[in-house]
Order: C-alpha cells, then structure tokens, then sequence
C-alpha cells in the first residue's frame, strides 16, 4: 500500500511537470527501473542534458530527480541555463553532487567555483565532475561559508539534507569556514547559487562586497523556514537581499518570462534574485534553445 501511494504521488507530480507531462507513463517507468535497479546497484551512470553524464544512487535527493523529471528543479535550472555565458563565473554554495555546478560549465560552459562542505560529498561531487571532464571549467572547494573566517561542525547523515551541527552532534565533521568576501574569484561571480540548508543569512552576511559588486546580476537561493533552525525568518534573508536591490522574481522557461514577486517565492523552495532587469532578461531572451528530453525552451 506504501509503495502504491508513492508511486500515484509521483506519477502526478510527472503529470504536471513541464519536461514530463506529455509523456508522464514513461517518467514513472524511470523511476520504477531505478529504484529496482538501486536494490542490486550502486552509483548507476546516466545521460542527461547537452551530452552530460551522472553516476547516482538511492538518496541522492540532489540529483536523482533528473532521470526521471529530465530536468529537476526545472524553472531554476533553466534560469541558470538560459542567463549564463562561456565569459561568466557562477558560485555554487552548497553544491552537493553537482547538479548545478554541471548544467553551469556543462552546458553554459561558463567557469563555476563550486562549495561542499562534507567530505564524502565533496569526493562524489569531483567525482562528477571528472566523469564530464569539467575539472579545467569546475574549482571544487572542501571548506563551508558563514559569516566569518572559523570552523564550524556540519552533520554527516543527511544525505542531501546535511548541515551546520553543534559539536555535540553524534555524526558531525569539523569543518573549516570562510567567507564569499574572502574567496579569490569574488569579484567576478554573475550568478549565486545558495543551498545551505537553513544558514543563508549568515552566507549572506559575509558577502557584503560581493552583493554590491555589480557584475553579480542574480542570485538563486533556498527560503523554505529551514532557517528557523538557527532563530532566522525567512523575512529576514528577504530583507537582506532588497538591501541590495535584489528583488525576487519567479521564471517560467517555456516563455522564458520572469515575473516579479512581492516576496520570495512561496510556491518552491528556491527564490531567483534579480538586479539589473533588462540585462538579465536581454541574455535569457537571446540564449539559444536547449535540448530537455524532448522539449525545447
């Protein structure tokens, strides 16, 4: 009975996802060949978007979606496939395995410097990124970000869900943590990327100069009451990130439109931050149409 009610909730949700919709039976044959496949198998490879390759397993909640949405975090994923270009650098905090970080130099062939703080993750992450051969367009950095050069504990056990502990923490790693002011290529970064699971405002407050550096144009970024894990409202990141003229929008590939927000977004977990409007909507206009599946935007 656990098992049909997954699969009836997932096939739903492929029967409004815009890459899978037209074809929603094949979507959830995916995802009953990989879940079979994962009780004998591990790190099983994948063809995904524009020629790239991922290894994943059962629990890779960052990447996984993909074999069978196509494309997971579609209006975002697609936001960043549309706005980057080969000259651009994006930042990518709490990279995970590397699913933006592929799609950035994978697909945009833009340069990406891309943060995870875990270490096994880390290894699976450059892993990924070897696999594509992306290690010249991909740095990897093995440190957290927080609000100021220290260490901090993060929990180990979480999957994609890790993040920053106590030391008290039964399954937690010492980290060391910077800054996004302190990283080498700061004052190059175009897009942002922050998945920290609940610790953006502090990532945020240690990005004073890279906020107001103006070649920085938008910023993608998890508010989901996560945050209330460490005493944050999700105002509070909001009001950090109009402080520096970034306001919230919501992208929808199909008509590569961005439409304005009173607040984040509260329809998903991620929110895109835009400055400089016309620019940013100049480059995803004129970005060329990209191969999802079987759909172009």
């Amino acid at each position: 009975m656990k098992v049909y009610r997954k699969i009836k909730q997932r096939n739903k949700m492929f029967k409004n996802h815009p890459v899978t919709k037209n074809h929603p039976n094949k979507a959830l044959l995916r995802y009953v060949i990989f879940n079979v496949k994962n009780k004998f198998l591990k790190n099983i490879k994948y063809k995904w978007v524009g020629n790239l390759k991922f290894l994943a397993t059962k629990g890779d909640g960052g990447i996984v979606g993909n074999i069978y949405f196509g494309l997971y975090e579609f209006d975002e994923s697609m936001f960043l496939i549309h706005f980057l270009r080969a000259e651009d650098t994006f930042l990518d905090v709490g990279a995970n395995i590397g699913h933006y970080a592929l799609l950035a130099s994978g697909v945009s062939k833009s340069n990406t410097v891309a943060i995870e703080p875990v270490p096994n993750t880390f290894k699976r992450l450059n892993k990924q990124i070897a696999l594509n051969k992306l290690n010249d367009k991909i740095q990897t950095l093995n440190i957290g970000v927080a609000d100021k050069a220290s260490h901090l504990f993060f929990s180990t056990d979480n999957s994609t869900m890790n993040r920053v502990v106590d030391d008290t923490y039964k399954n937690a790693v010492k980290v060391e943590v910077t800054t996004i002011d302190a990283l080498e290529a700061s004052e190059s970064f175009n897009l942002m990327k922050i998945d920290v699971e609940g610790f953006e405002k502090f990532v945020l407050n240690g990005s004073a100069s890279t906020l107001k550096n103006k070649n920085l144009k938008a910023i993608i970024i998890e508010i989901n009451f996560s945050n209330q894990f460490y005493g944050v409202e999700n105002q509070e990141i909001l009001d950090i990130l109009l402080s520096y003229d970034f306001q919230p929008y919501k992208y929808e590939p199909e008509r590569r439109q961005l439409v304005k927000l009173q607040s984040y977004n509260q329809d998903q977990f991620n929110t895109i931050f835009i400055r400089d409007y016309d620019f940013v909507v100049k480059r995803i206009t004129e970005s060329p149409k990209i191969k999802v599946w079987d759909s172009y935007f």
